[in-house]
């Protein structure tokens, strides 16, 4: 559970530290001026698409009651995060393959806490459904049987009054 807990509380700060991560990579390893101007695009995109993932993950209900997320979500967020780390090394030759592996568990990482948000939502909405149909279950059995009505015919006879 403390993972879990852990990669909650990191979900908005990593998208600050890991692009900050990659412009400080690129201070310290030094690849080139082209790999920087790269970076000036990445950066602000990459950004978005940590605040996007956070917030869907975020939005689910059982993410903020538990404050914890769910554990595919941690092996989702474990890869990606560590494939950005590793890519600001700038290793020579890898370079381009850990892009495309970043991306692609990115891309992943999106869908899959899509898909876990709209199938809790869906069963929260079934949930609710079928509560309010037992309700109203309930309240017809606690109706007198139709026997018991007259039909909704009345007749009224008034009789006049004497006064003496």
């Amino acid at each position: 559970m403390f993972i879990r807990k852990a990669f909650y509380w990191w979900l908005f700060p990593s998208a600050v530290v890991l692009p900050v991560w990659l412009l400080i990579g690129w201070a310290v390893f030094h690849p080139s001026g082209w790999a920087f101007v790269g970076l000036l695009v990445l950066c602000p995109i990459l950004f978005i698409a940590l605040l996007a993932v956070g917030g869907i993950i975020a939005a689910r209900k059982t993410v903020r009651d538990q404050r914890a997320v769910s554990w595919y979500d941690v092996g989702l967020l474990a890869a990606w995060h560590a494939t950005i780390v590793v890519f600001g090394c700038f290793i020579p030759g890898a370079t381009g393959w850990i892009a495309v592996l970043g991306v692609l568990l990115g891309l992943a990482t999106f869908w899959i806490s899509l898909w876990e948000l709209i199938t809790e939502a869906r069963m929260r909405v079934k949930q609710t459904f079928d509560a309010y149909e037992r309700a109203a279950q309930q309240q017809q059995v606690n109706r007198p049987p139709s026997g018991f009505t007259d039909g909704g015919e009345y007749i009224v006879i008034e009789e006049p009054r004497d006064d003496r």
